[in-house]
C-alpha cells in the first residue's frame, strides 16, 4: 500500500512536470504564432494614412462641417468622393437638380482627393451628427498613378474608407462604385483600375455595402472614351453626369425607398438656324446641323463658304445642350466657343462663351429649326 502511495505520488510529479513543460512548449508556439501573425499583416502605407491637405482644400473641407452641423437630421443621401465628384456643382449641376435636389443630398467631394484624403476628412467632422439613409462612394482614381499607390494599396484604401464609413453611420447604406474608366483609349492605368474593382466587389454584402460598377456605360464598343462624355477623358460633361446619374437611378431610389426620378431627353436632331450677334453689331446666321445618340450629339456649323467646324464635346440632358467648337485663326492660335442652351418651345436659348489669348467673353445665341 505504501508502496502503491510512493508510485503515485511519483507518478503525479512527473506528470505534474510533464504539464508545466508542456504548458511551457504551447506557450513557446504560442508567441511564434503571433508573431508570424504580425510579420504577415500589410505594412502601413499612404492609401490608408489618413492625411489632410493645404490651401483651398481645407477651407473646403471645413465648409463641409458647417453644412452638417447647419442641417443636422435633415441629410438623407450623401456623396464622397474626389473632383468627379465635386463635379455635381460644375458641369453636373442641372443633373444634381434634377435627380437629387428633393432628396436632401449633400456633396462631400474634394477635387485631387485620394482614399487617405478622405480618410481624414471623415474622421475630422463631415459625417459628424449626420445619419444619412445612404453613402454613395466613389474613390480611387487619384491612387493610381504609377507614382502613388499599387493596386494592392489602392484596395486597402478603399476598404478603409468603408469601413470607416461604416463604424461611423451604423444605419446608412453604402453604395460602393467601381473606379470608373479614364484615358481616350485602352491604357495600363485602366488596366490596373480594373483589377481593383474586381477586388472591392467583394466588400459586397447586400446588408450595409452594395457594389455598383457602370463604367462600362461611358465607353463606346471599340473601348474608347468620347469626349462628349468625359471632354478630358476623366472628368463629365453635364451628358455624363446624366448617364452616371440615371445608371444608379434604381438602386438609390431603392435604398432610400422613394419614387425614382424617370428622365427623358429632347430632341435636337435636324437643321437648325443659328443666329449670334456679330462685331458690328449686326446678327450674324450660320447652318447649324445636330445629330443626336442619346445623350450624346455631334454634328457642324457652317460659317461661310468652306468654313464648317464640328461640335464636339456635344452632349445633352433633358431640355439642355451644351458642346464646343475649336477655330483655328489665320494669324495663329484658337477661339474656343462653349455654347450652352435650352429648348424652349422649338427654339434654341443659351449663352456662348469665347475664349482667345487669355481672354473670354459671354454673349447671347439662338437657333430656330
Amino acid at each position: 500500500m505504501a508502496f502503491s502511495c510512493c508510485r503515485r505520488r511519483g507518478f503525479e510529479a512527473r506528470f505534474g512536470t510533464m504539464n508545466r513543460f508542456s504548458l511551457s512548449i504551447l506557450g513557446s508556439l504560442a508567441l511564434v504564432f503571433t508573431l508570424t501573425l504580425k510579420g504577415a499583416e500589410k505594412p502601413t502605407h499612404s492609401a490608408v494614412t489618413p492625411a489632410p491637405r493645404e490651401g483651398g482644400w481645407m477651407k473646403r473641407h471645413e465648409q463641409f462641417n458647417q453644412n452638417v452641423q447647419a442641417h443636422q437630421g435633415d441629410i438623407d443621401l450623401i456623396f464622397v468622393g474626389d473632383s468627379i465628384t465635386q463635379g455635381w456643382e460644375g458641369a453636373g449641376k442641372a443633373v444634381w437638380e434634377t435627380y437629387y435636389g428633393h432628396r436632401k443630398a449633400l456633396n462631400l467631394g474634394i477635387g485631387g482627393d485620394r482614399t487617405q484624403h478622405v480618410l481624414w476628412r471623415l474622421d475630422h467632422g463631415n459625417l459628424e451628427g449626420i445619419s444619412p439613409k445612404v453613402a454613395v462612394v466613389m474613390i480611387g482614381t487619384n491612387n493610381s498613378g504609377n507614382d502613388r499607390n499599387t493596386a494592392d494599396e489602392m484596395v486597402d484604401g478603399i476598404t478603409a474608407v468603408v469601413n470607416k464609413l461604416k463604424t461611423k453611420l451604423p444605419e446608412t447604406k453604402i453604395l460602393l462604385l467601381g473606379i470608373f474608366p479614364r484615358g481616350e483609349n485602352f491604357n495600363d492605368q485602366r488596366g490596373k483600375i480594373l483589377q481593383v474593382n474586381q477586388a472591392i466587389q467583394k466588400l459586397q454584402d447586400w446588408k450595409r455595402v452594395q457594389y455598383l460598377d457602370i463604367g462600362h456605360r461611358f465607353m463606346e464598343r471599340s473601348g474608347s472614351i468620347p469626349k462628349a462624355i468625359m471632354p478630358d477623358f476623366l472628368h463629365f460633361s453635364t451628358a455624363g453626369y446624366g448617364i452616371w446619374a440615371s445608371a444608379m437611378e434604381k438602386r438609390i431610389s431603392t435604398l432610400l425607398k422613394d419614387r425614382p426620378v424617370e428622365m427623358t431627353h429632347a430632341d435636337f436632331s435636324g437643321e437648325w438656324t443659328f443666329s449670334i450677334q456679330g462685331p458690328n453689331g449686326e446678327m450674324v446666321d450660320s447652318p447649324l446641323n445636330i445629330k443626336q445618340n442619346g445623350a450624346r450629339i455631334s454634328g457642324t456649323m457652317s460659317m461661310g463658304p468652306d468654313r464648317s467646324f464640328d461640335l464636339e464635346h456635344g452632349g445633352i440632358f433633358g431640355d439642355q445642350i451644351d458642346f464646343t467648337i475649336t477655330r483655328d485663326r489665320p494669324q495663329g492660335g484658337q477661339m474656343i466657343y462653349q455654347l450652352k442652351g435650352t429648348l424652349k418651345d422649338q427654339r434654341l436659348e443659351g449663352k456662348v462663351t469665347a475664349k482667345m489669348d487669355g481672354e473670354t467673353t459671354t454673349i447671347d445665341w439662338s437657333a430656330k429649326r
